[in-house]
């Protein structure tokens, strides 16, 4: 096996199946072992730094979403401070290992993105522990993303281009290895067969997984738009369909600034 980072980067050790096991394991030194886990955990880590900085760089939340959290959402009717409550419960009870899915939908502007927005920020202040092979412990902060599904499409497109930085394949993996992914405005891309190819692909790999959509469309009209194979994926036994309802949330507090 040949080291593919740090240090002793091109160096390469042997691997082979023993029968007797002292301070040599499968054939290796522990010292190599822990070398070569140390070396893929450098690789690793540069990886998922690279592509946190390409959703960070293309989520493109516009500045009032960037805002957004739980104590400035303003709830004008119940259904309002139902999916407010869905949403701070859904960070309470947290567990990477207990998926649970949340579909929020309704009309323009009640205020779905920004409870999703507002769960993501939540989720990456939460930590879990890791217990090292050698017993030390840290404490590292739980992965969310949050993304428009048409401005994810635009990237899928982009990473075909041989000049981009990244391929299709690395946006998928980084989409499957977060934690919590929000899939925004879903429903709003343009109809093709590509794009649900792409969609479905999404939506399979994330089965099992945390996953959080919002749409403006009702999840009957949903359904019609997105085909039931797609649609049997989203709303599954593992997801929690939150319809909000409402007046025009951003025009609301637009109207308000305005008086």
């Amino acid at each position: 096996m040949e080291l593919v980072g740090g240090p002793d980067k091109g160096k390469k050790i042997e691997i082979t199946p023993r029968e007797t096991i002292d301070e040599v394991e499968y054939g290796c030194k522990c010292e190599d072992i822990a070398l070569a886990k140390k070396s893929l955990n450098s690789l690793n880590n540069l990886k998922t730094a690279k592509m946190k900085q390409f959703f960070n760089r293309y989520s493109l939340i516009n500045k009032d979403l960037q805002q957004a959290s739980f104590e400035t959402y303003q709830a004008s009717n119940q259904s309002q401070a139902k999916a407010k409550m869905v949403a701070e419960r859904f960070v309470e009870v947290f567990d990477k290992d207990k998926p649970i899915n949340l579909l929020f939908s309704g009309t323009y502007g009640v205020g779905k993105s920004h409870l999703a927005k507002s769960i993501t920020d939540e989720i990456i202040k939460k930590q879990y522990k890791v217990i090292h092979d050698n017993g030390r412990e840290e404490w590292r902060p739980y992965s969310a993303i949050f993304i428009s599904v048409p401005k994810l499409l635009t990237k899928f497109r982009a990473s075909y281009n041989k000049d981009s930085d990244y391929s299709e394949g690395d946006i998928i993996e980084m989409l499957n290895n977060t934690d919590v992914l929000v899939l925004d405005d879903l429903g709003a891309e343009k109809s093709s067969e590509w794009a649900w190819e792409k969609l479905f692909e999404i939506v399979d790999s994330r089965q099992g997984l945390h996953t959080i959509y919002t749409s403006n469309y009702n999840p009957n009209d949903l359904e019609a738009k997105l085909g039931e194979r797609n649609f049997s994926r989203i709303v599954n036994r593992d997801t929690t369909v939150v319809e909000i309802d409402g007046d025009n949330y951003r025009l609301g507090k637009f109207a308000k600034g305005a008086m």
